[in-house]
């Protein structure tokens, strides 16, 4: 029974990951020297609490973006974006990531890669990095 419920969830995941993965709802909001950020306007949630959960994506410039951040196996070399699933706590300006997903670039039909967050622990927004960007365009 608890197996049957993990695949089910597995399913769902990838059901999802596919459709935002390759979705055209993208809404550009930023962009530095490594990467081009997006967020998924359509998958903007709020709740009472004023918690926003949010899906938003990093296309990376170089291959060395993703090697800086410790993937550097060969299981990652068609790797193009990011994914992130992430929660911003208006009120106390901190936030914190669900999840990750490493996809390829399009026209691969390799699954994008989910990496779980080991710690629900809740970290402070930094103006200079994206999530201030996005806690800006979304915490109004």
């Amino acid at each position: 029974m608890i197996w049957g419920i993990v695949l089910v969830m597995i399913g769902l995941v990838e059901i999802q990951t596919g459709a935002y993965g390759d979705s055209g709802n993208w809404e550009f909001f930023l962009s530095d020297a490594e990467c081009d950020f997006y967020y998924d306007p359509g998958t903007v949630s709020r709740s009472p609490e004023r918690i926003v959960r949010v899906w938003w994506k990093e296309v990376f410039k170089t291959k060395e973006v993703l090697r800086s951040r410790g993937f550097a196996g060969s299981e990652y070399e068609k790797v193009v974006y990011q994914i992130n699933v992430t929660e911003i706590n208006c009120p106390r300006k901190e936030w914190r990531r669900k999840f990750f997903m490493l996809c390829p670039g399009e026209g691969d039909d390799t699954p994008c890669a989910i990496h779980r967050e080991q710690s629900d622990k809740w970290a402070p927004v930094m103006e200079e990095q994206p999530i201030g960007a996005l806690y800006r365009k979304l915490c109004r």
